[in-house]
């Protein structure tokens, strides 16, 4: 009885091996890759998108792809399985891995075995005029015996779910709709196999069997991942490979044939990226350190560009926490992979101090696409009734559909201010060419902030609703650019005269709303993150002991104990001196209690009490760095610091964002304050990047660039 139900058993495996469909669908539940990148990358296309194609690469692997627009997931993460038949080894997690900075755009990645069996290294680029990514591959073998599996774990159109993946004559087919992605390898698989993730993929099988048992060739409508045995012998010695990775969207019609002369391909995709980089401009007195991290910030915050949406700036190539982030059916997961009007701003500012005119300028043309018309509707906020004609979307994908639904007051004067800028930037002609262009899309925000302003439903960091002296900051100034561009209209008096009553009326202004004098810090005397955030009516009162929600939390706390650097913003934006007392007195405040001194450099919280990160704990924002970086250098304009001085106080913040740029030299959204090292959440963050070229900037021309009021 007991032999005829282990024969019975066994055969039941042997056909479920052998079966042309796996078993186990639909597979667990989909999630997404860490976001702890080393790496971004795309192929550089000054114009036209034959190559929409991007990718990021972390833990000595390739995370996600995004194809054919740089919001839309196609692959969750790919690596290799490797055994002998006796032990096994995942490359992502078991393996120490190394990132070497070849150029601003080539990094090379190096997996090495803990116990000295084999080393692995890969180096990825895109074809220039295909979507195709490859995978330059060497694999050194130790001993005899190993083999190698190479795993992808696909997400077609930015889901799990519903993918299907065929095994066919050497290629894997995987497939949703028309989307299709065809994976190839130049030395071919021995063995290959499709499957649903958690149940019948290649991971479940080489572990527990320490070779490959599985060879289905199909898999239906689910989580899955293919499985590929390299075509290498398995003996010691070096090995060198490509895994090619071609998309399209009318999968059916693709080319199978692999191109070759890829060490060609890799050079062009590398000389392209350094002939964009070099036409820029380069701040001066720069270190061999600090010229490289520039040049790949400038890299990155260019791969940051969606390509048949030009302008379309995205916050970064990643979702935080995406290991975390388990999929619901039909809800698409925005990541980061979204434009942000603030970001969007930032990163357009960084590019056209860097002497790239053509990004901003495009930037621009997608602010106006998506700005809010006459029948967009309106924000019903209880006794705020807010049309939103003239505002900005908090967020939105490439096409300009909105993600998220906030009103943020700083998003709506962001785009005067990147209009103002470039147009000091360029000819006359070019000028009256932008206003020609741009001033519809002026005039509206400028009234929306003259109708609803200065309150804001978020702030900066979108979480509380009030006046805050950041998006107040953002608005006013805004006005003040505004009456320059429309001077001796009636909107261009009305800008000027409203900035002039929320700065300076007596007993109602941006002070008497935002500075406390009965506070919990030092002698009560500092500016409040935010004021009136008890409800959408409240008064604006910072002595009123009132309390604001804190999110990402259950607590809600006194509004006088939390501290956060938006005052900076007075200064920053050209609306106080920095030299300030009040400004100064936070700022004293604000290094004392929200800053932490870590192994790698300073570092700032966005504000006390911040829940946004691990364990329901903000921590260090490197973005924040820089502002400190030019408020020094607003007090140099103010003549309350010699340039000597300056120099002082940036050269730290500078070395910082050495520090907390990771081996890929690129910068985090957060680190961690005991070490100074990337936390979980978005990595690169392009702000950050963008933050660390302005302050450079900065520094070269002796002023804050992003003041352009004086």
């Amino acid at each position: 009885m007991k032999i005829s139900i282990i024969l019975c058993a066994l055969v039941s495996v042997i056909q479920t091996a052998t079966a042309a469909e796996a078993f186990g669908r639909p597979g667990v539940t989909p999630n997404w890759a860490t976001a702890r990148n080393v790496q971004v990358g795309t192929s550089f296309e000054a114009r036209g998108a034959k190559s929409p194609l991007w990718f990021t690469n972390a833990d000595g692997a390739l995370t996600e792809v995004f194809f054919p627009t740089i919001d839309t997931g196609q692959i969750k993460d790919a690596q290799f399985l490797i055994s002998d038949g006796n032990f096994f080894v995942e490359e992502k997690k078991e393996t120490e891995h190394r990132v070497e900075v070849l150029s601003s755009s080539i990094v090379k990645l190096t997996n090495k075995d803990k116990k000295g069996r084999f080393e692995i290294s890969h180096t990825f680029f895109t074809l220039e005029n295909s979507p195709v990514l490859v995978d330059e591959i060497e694999v050194k073998s130790f001993k005899d015996g190993i083999r190698y599996y190479h795993l992808t774990n696909p997400h077609i159109n930015n889901t799990g779910f519903k993918d299907s993946a065929f095994a066919r004559e050497g290629t894997f087919l995987v497939k949703q709709g028309s989307t299709g992605l065809k994976i190839q390898s130049t030395v071919g698989f021995r063995n290959m196999s499709v499957g649903f993730v958690g149940q019948s993929d290649g991971w479940q099988d080489i572990s527990k069997n320490k070779r490959m048992t599985y060879k289905f060739s199909s898999a239906k409508d689910g989580n899955i991942a293919t499985t590929g045995e390299v075509n290498i012998p398995a003996k010691k010695g070096s090995y060198k490979f490509y895994i090619v990775y071609t998309f399209s969207e009318n999968i059916e019609q693709s080319a199978d044939k692999l191109k070759d002369a890829y060490a060609n391909e890799k050079k062009k995709y590398e000389a392209s990226w350094e002939k964009y980089i070099d036409s820029l401009k380069t701040p001066k007195n720069l270190s061999d350190r600090e010229l490289l991290l520039y040049k790949r910030s400038i890299y990155t915050l260019k791969v940051h560009e969606d390509k048949r949406v030009r302008g379309a700036l995205i916050a970064s190539l990643s979702i935080p926490w995406g290991e975390q982030q388990t999929e619901q059916p039909g809800n698409k997961i925005g990541g980061y992979h979204l434009i942000w009007p603030r970001d969007h701003y930032h990163v357009a500012l960084a590019m056209l101090h860097s002497g790239d005119l053509e990004t901003p300028m495009n930037a621009l043309r997608f602010l106006k696409k998506i700005q809010y018309k006459k029948h967009s509707g309106a924000w019903d906020l209880g006794p705020r009734y807010i049309l939103k004609e003239g505002a900005f979307p908090q967020n939105t994908w490439v096409s300009g559909e909105e993600y998220w639904g906030g009103l943020q007051l700083d998003q709506v004067g962001y785009p005067i201010h990147l209009f103002y800028q470039t147009y000091l930037k360029v000819s006359p002609k070019q000028r009256i060419e932008m206003m020609n262009e741009f001033q519809d899309m002026l005039k509206k925000a400028l009234s929306f902030i003259l109708k609803y302003g200065p309150w804001t439903q978020q702030e900066r960091w979108e979480e509380n609703f009030g006046i805050s002296p950041s998006s107040f900051s953002v608005a006013t100034s805004a006005l003040y650019l505004g009456s320059r561009l429309f001077v001796g209209s009636e909107l261009g008096e009305k800008s000027r005269n409203t900035a002039n009553q929320w700065l300076y009326t007596p007993g109602d202004n941006i002070e008497t709303w935002t500075f406390t004098t009965n506070g919990h810090y030092g002698d009560g005397q500092y500016y409040l993150r935010i004021a009136g955030g008890s409800s959408f009516g409240a008064e604006w009162n910072p002595n009123d002991r009132s309390e604001t929600h804190i999110a990402n939390s259950s607590m809600r706390i006194e509004q006088s104990k939390i501290l956060d650097q938006g005052f900076m913003k007075l200064a920053l934006m050209g609306l106080k001196s920095a030299g300030d007392w009040k400004i100064q007195k936070t700022k004293s405040l604000v290094d004392k209690h929200i800053s932490v001194v870590t192994p790698k450099g300073r570092g700032w919280y966005r504000y006390s009490f911040d829940a946004y990160g691990e364990e329901q704990k903000g921590r260090l924002w490197p973005l924040l760095s820089g502002e400190h970086g030019r408020l020094a250098i607003e007090e140099y304009n103010d003549k309350t610091l010699s340039w000597n001085d300056v120099q002082k106080k940036t050269k730290p913040v500078v070395d910082s964002y050495l520090g907390f740029a990771n081996d890929g030299l690129m910068i985090p959204e957060q680190v961690f304050e005991w070490n100074g090292v990337g936390t979980g959440a978005a990595t690169p963050l392009a702000w950050s990047h963008a933050e660390y070229v302005k302050l450079l900037w900065s520094l070269d021309k002796k002023k804050n660039v992003e003041n352009v009021i004086e």
